[in-house]
């Protein structure tokens, strides 16, 4: 029986070439972002109340009264009810279908402030108090690092839970 040797020193060259380079390392990337050992990021969540009147061009402004980034994505949710003893929380824009027509919450915002606003295409004035007195909004500022094509972003209770944040401990904040 004849034994190939040339076989065996050619696999034994190509685990010894496997071996090397597997257990290469490459020279050091460049330097990450400057921080403090042991800091979270972490987003900024509030709550504001206020009331939608003619007066203040039906809107409500208020300024952030901390950082935001530009990479950051700031999400505004309306306090739409409750079911069952749980909060119904709803992304804006939210439009809403009404007998006098159509109109719906929206927002914008900068780097420092933020104005949450009714626009429609009929006389807002006719609006009842439950679309206009005292309506709760849900601020989420959110790291960029957290936002990625997966995130429902319409999903409160899983933004809230992605932020890490108690909503006991959410702040309120009365505006108007």
């Amino acid at each position: 029986m004849k034994k190939n040797k040339m076989g065996f020193l050619n696999l034994t060259m190509i685990g010894v070439g496997l071996f090397l380079i597997l257990s290469c390392e490459g020279p050091p990337g460049p330097p990450g972002a400057d921080g403090a050992d042991g800091v979270n990021i972490v987003g900024d969540v509030f709550e504001i109340v206020g009331t939608f009147n003619a007066q203040g061009n039906f809107g409500i402004y208020d300024e952030f009264g901390f950082e935001v980034l530009e990479s950051d994505k700031v999400l505004i949710y309306r306090l739409d009810g409750v079911d069952d003893d749980l909060d119904v929380w709803r992304l804006l824009p939210q439009i809403v279908f009404h007998q006098n027509g159509i109109f719906n919450y929206s927002f914008d915002f900068t780097l420092v402030d933020y104005t949450v606003f009714i626009e429609g295409n009929f006389d807002l004035t006719t609006l009842g108090p439950e679309w206009t007195e005292d309506q709760v909004f849900r601020v989420l500022v959110v790291p960029a690092d957290f936002i990625n094509a997966r995130l429902d972003l319409a999903d409160h209770d899983a933004m809230i839970k992605l932020l890490g944040v108690d909503t006991k401990d959410i702040p309120r904040i009365m505006l108007n």
